[in-house]
């Protein structure tokens, strides 16, 4: 899924290893010390067909304790709905993406898999992953995909789809506006603030020990109880602006860097403005010890995040008046599409019963992570038809806002993130994320840094995964 954590548990489909610092991993998921894998033969016992032994399948997994518990029982309820298959599911909660490097070069891969999108898409350009073009008619279910969900690391080579959905919201404590007399975060796009107005808001939701703003005389920044707003210090936190402004960190073609551009620049200053100019957002070092930002958010020591929308688990969990907003625009209205990726290998010996699977665990109906808010669908009637929408985002972990601030947001403006596209994305952000963090410890200006990052990303551009939709 930190400096700035969201969470320790799992974001879509992704815990968190450490987000938010310079440092972005694009698991925004899997993490940290060595540890064992947990292997679990679920409930449902392998069950026998006319046909003799039903075929077996391994599916592996990241995720907190709570993810853990929701995935078996998804498929403990398919091996009890499907006699003829049979899933051993294995949770690995550490160091995912190594063993799964590990099982790779020792020819010991499971049928089914979570996978880290960048990587999901150089194994599939390198023909390690299942091609699930030819069994298209036999699944029609994947023309119901959105269209940014669906990983193609070249055109025709349809390696299947993020797990879920996720796009980036402001998230907010009502009870600190209304004691603030202020109007609440715009939950509708065409009312989005301009960035100049979320300035002005942000400033007058920020205040000191003495209660003063950091636009009144006499304000203290060095004692401030109450900021106006947070933000994640890696693209989660800074991609959706560049998108607003027109700009990205590449050309359309994803072959020249561009995040120099005055466009770009301009959204990296800006944020870097927020810490240190208008003082509405903490520094690094204030957010090093600080609780997670759901906790601030539920406390009053922030009044408004950046947040992804799998922040709605932790937030619904602390019981207090939160709600969920559009973010601000630079000149468009944008968000971000974020997932992580889901996979079948192509060693598999029986593609289609693994596409049965493949087809059954992401599904509202049969996981309770997306009601539960830590995952948002990527199947389109659950954005589209009231009746599926409300199976899942109306309940007490989705405030009344969240259809359009969310649902429809994303549909209609969310941009897929750069871990999504950009071939490389993982060896660009190693040369992104620590030259902006001289940007956010207030050491260079945004232009500085951005004009020397070129050197060292242009060389590692080498275009984009094709984003050909499925016809």
């Amino acid at each position: 899924m930190s400096t700035y954590t969201t969470s320790k548990r799992a974001k879509n489909g992704m815990i968190v290893l450490t987000l938010f610092t310079g440092i972005s991993t694009v698991l925004w998921g899997c993490s940290g010390s060595i540890g064992t894998v947990e292997k679990k033969n679920t409930k449902a016992a392998a069950q026998k067909t006319n046909s003799g032994t039903p075929v077996e399948l391994v599916f592996t997994f990241w995720g907190s304790n709570y993810e853990k518990q929701a995935v078996e029982k998804m498929v403990d309820s398919f091996n009890s709905s499907h006699p003829n298959i049979h899933v051993t599911s294995q949770h690995i909660p550490v160091d995912y993406e190594m063993k799964m490097n590990t099982r790779m070069a020792t020819h010991e891969l499971p049928d089914v898999a979570y996978l880290d999108t960048p990587l999901a898409l150089k194994w599939g350009k390198e023909g390690k992953l299942l091609n699930f073009t030819p069994y298209l008619n036999q699944f029609p279910e994947f023309k119901d995909r959105l269209p940014q969900s669906k990983l193609y690391p070249e055109p025709g080579n349809f390696i299947g789809t993020t797990i879920a959905g996720d796009d980036y919201n402001l998230f907010y404590n009502k009870d600190l506006f209304k004691e603030a007399g202020q109007d609440l975060p715009p939950s509708k796009v065409e009312k989005a603030w301009s960035w100049d107005q979320f300035i002005e808001v942000a400033q007058k939701m920020t205040k000191d020990k003495n209660g003063k703003h950091p636009n009144e005389a006499g304000f203290d920044e060095n004692n401030i109880v109450q900021y106006g707003f947070d933000f994640p210090r890696d693209f989660h936190g800074w991609f959706p602006y560049l998108r607003s402004n027109g700009s990205d960190i590449a050309s359309e073609d994803g072959k020249t860097y561009t995040m120099n551009s005055p466009q770009a620049v301009e959204v990296i200053q800006s944020l870097q403005d927020l810490i240190y100019k208008y003082h509405v957002s903490p520094t690094p070092m204030e957010k090093k010890n600080s609780p997670d930002v759901s906790v601030q958010l539920q406390t009053k020591k922030i009044a408004m995040v950046h947040a992804g929308a799998w922040s709605l688990l932790d937030l619904a969990s602390l019981k207090f008046n939160f709600g969920v907003g559009v973010l601000p625009k630079f000149k468009d209205p944008k968000t971000g599409f974020f997932g992580a990726g889901a996979v079948i290998f192509a060693t598999t010996k029986h593609p289609k019963e693994a596409l049965e699977f493949y087809t059954y665990y992401n599904d509202p109906a049969q996981v309770n992570l997306y009601s539960e808010g830590l995952w948002m669908p990527i199947v389109d009637k659950y954005y589209k038809d009231t009746k599926s929408i409300d199976s899942w985002a109306n309940n007490s972990a989705h405030p009344s806002e969240f259809k359009t601030a969310a649902v429809d947001y994303m549909l209609k403006y969310g941009e897929p993130t750069p871990n999504l596209t950009l071939i490389n994305y993982l060896e660009i952000q190693n040369q992104i994320n620590p030259a902006l963090d001289q940007v956010w410890l207030n050491k260079r200006s945004a232009k500085e840094v951005l004009d020397e990052l070129k050197d060292k990303v242009q060389p590692l551009l080498q275009g984009r995964y094709s984003q050909t939709q499925i016809k």
